[in-house]
């Protein structure tokens, strides 16, 4: 009975979410390319691969699922419209492994580690500081709905109640780890996106992040960088080409 109420929620919380999500990006829809819909499918299938594949072989007995950080950057690129279709159709594919648990309380914790993912931009960036600020706080609150909240409230569900609490030490050990490392990984996967994607202008223009007038604090970085390197070469050849005393 638990199984079936807990689900029936879960459901209520997923439409909700939609819900949220379409009266925060309501122009989604008329900003969606054949890149990003590609885009968004090859986050689907790396989500699917990192969570559901690789992050079954477990440590210490619990699972470290490295796919979460596609979520998040789903949100941060695409808002939450698109965050929130990327964590409900990977859940969805995800479900192909026989190992998986199906509850929709995970498919609404994947949908709502997109949308936190999005909140990053929901306000103009002006620093690299408080960007990566936003990263971590939205990040942590993130990793731990999914962590301390949707996977114990699934567990209980179907009755195993030892499980959670046996399990909840693990967790202890595994989220600092999570914590860690996502943060790395999603500020130089989207560094990297936006280098690529910038070179994409129709695409470029309709993206979450941009939505301000572009990202002011990464480009002036990689401006100054490609000037400290025009100003470098041209040392070199200053220090190469020297006039010859008679």
């Amino acid at each position: 009975m638990l199984f079936f109420l807990t689900n029936g929620v879960a459901i209520c919380v997923i439409i909700f979410l939609f819900v949220i999500a379409y009266v925060m990006d309501p122009k989604f829809l008329k900003t969606i390319t054949t890149i990003k819909l590609t885009m968004m499918a090859m986050q689907v299938a790396l989500i699917v691969l990192l969570t559901n594949i690789i992050g079954y072989s477990g440590v210490f007995g619990a699972r470290l699922m490295f796919g979460n950080f596609v979520l998040f950057l789903s949100g941060m690129l695409f808002g939450p419209m698109g965050g929130a279709l990327v964590g409900a159709l990977s859940y969805t594919a995800g479900m192909i492994n026989p190992n998986i648990f199906i509850h929709f309380s995970f498919m609404a914790a994947y949908m709502i580690y997109a949308m936190l993912g999005s909140l990053v931009f929901i306000r103009k960036q002006k620093s690299r500081l408080s960007f990566m600020i936003s990263v971590f706080v939205l990040l942590f609150i993130a990793s731990f709905t999914l962590t301390f909240i949707s996977h114990p409230v699934a567990m209980l569900a179907i009755g195993k109640n030892s499980y959670v609490y046996v399990t909840l030490i693990k967790k202890f050990i595994v989220f600092p780890i999570d914590a860690a490392i996502e943060p790395v990984l999603i500020i130089s996967t989207f560094e990297v996106s936006i280098l690529v994607l910038k070179r994409v202008p129709n695409t470029w223009n309709s993206l979450w992040c941009t939505r301000f007038e572009g990202l002011e604090f990464l480009i002036k970085q990689e401006k100054k960088s490609k000037k400290d390197q025009k100003v470098l070469q041209e040392s070199n050849k200053t220090t190469v080409i020297t006039p010859v005393s008679s």
